[in-house]
């Protein structure tokens, strides 16, 4: 649970951090943004490889209140989730490594995947960019989803509060 939470705040500031700084005009303030973005983004992408350890280590019990495809469908969206977990910030990671400048986290320098290149970097700053909204819309629906079950009687909210029993 506290990897979810600790992981979904994360990704939430990470995605108004991105809104955020695409807007700032060059200068400092915009190259912190960038510095604080990156740093979080390759957090982002250490938690979600812990919370992946974790879920095969630890599956999750089956809910007994969702019919099978209820089922099927939580379990395709949490699967798409993590795929959009783990590629968004691979990509944001990827496009770093194909400028000209150094990479770092938390002032930390790390290696870069690639070599400054214009046209690479552009490629996955895209499909960065496209990762990101896709991983939000991804958000919306999940959230969605807690409600549908909430106003249908089946609160599911419940399994990923402190203090929760297993069912």
């Amino acid at each position: 649970m506290a990897l979810h939470w600790g992981h979904a705040a994360l990704v939430l500031g990470l995605l108004g951090l991105g809104l955020y700084m695409v807007d700032l005009p060059k200068g400092a303030g915009r190259s912190s943004a960038i510095a604080w973005h990156k740093s979080f983004g390759i957090l982002a992408l250490l938690l979600v490889a812990a919370r992946i350890a974790w879920r095969r280590l630890h599956p999750p019990p089956e809910d007994a209140r969702l019919d099978g495809t209820q089922r099927r469908l939580a379990d395709a969206g949490h699967r798409l989730l993590c795929l959009l977990l783990v590629l968004t910030p691979l990509a944001g990671y990827l496009s770093s490594s194909f400028t000209k400048y150094p990479m770092r986290a938390f002032g930390l320098s790390i290696p870069k995947a690639g070599w400054p290149d214009e046209a690479i970097n552009a490629f996955f700053n895209g499909a960065h960019a496209v990762l990101a909204w896709s991983l939000a819309a991804l958000i919306a629906a999940h959230i969605a989803a807690v409600v549908l079950h909430a106003l249908q009687g089946r609160t599911v909210l419940h399994r990923m509060l402190p203090g929760h029993r297993p069912d």
